[in-house]
């Protein structure tokens, strides 16, 4: 759906006026046919990051919601170094892994090394961790790929 409205930027957006549009994603783990596969998940459905040389007039604000066919998403004018700095490869912040230290996440390796003070909840049967993410003037919590490996007392 994001590729969709990041094609239709053109309807309402001068692109000469961005220097990128971006969906983010992460990779996950699932388990089906017998095994555990990594995929490739949305981010944040709904919502594309905008990296503008110059605010246009549409752009004024923090953010704004257009629908179509029954369907909105949320253009989010902003730096997004944050996410930026969480991705390894092109808009995709990968796999973490890690243990649990006395009760406690210790991320060994991946985008989320370092940053554990992010992490809000962990579900380790999922393989992935909701995390908190600044959004314009808002937090919004997101999963993304994480595999505790160890749990030590």
């Amino acid at each position: 759906m994001e590729t969709e409205y990041i094609e239709a930027c053109s309807d309402f957006l001068d692109l000469n006026d961005l220097d990128e549009i971006v969906c983010f994603q992460y990779q996950r783990m699932m388990r089906y046919g017998g095994g555990w596969h990594l995929e490739r998940r949305t981010l944040l459905p709904g919502y594309i990051f905008l990296s503008v040389k110059k605010e246009p007039d549409l752009m004024k604000g923090e953010y704004k919601d257009y629908g179509r066919a029954g369907g909105g998403i949320s253009l989010i004018p902003c730096g997004f170094p944050y996410l930026k700095k969480m991705c390894r490869e092109e808009n995709l912040i990968g796999m973490s892994k890690g243990v649990i230290r006395d009760g406690n996440a210790v991320i060994t390796k991946g985008p989320l090394k370092g940053r554990e003070r992010l992490i809000r909840k962990i579900d380790r049967h999922k393989r992935i961790a909701e995390i908190e993410i600044p959004i314009g003037s808002d937090k919004k919590r997101v999963a993304v790929g994480l595999e505790i490996y160890k749990k030590q007392v």
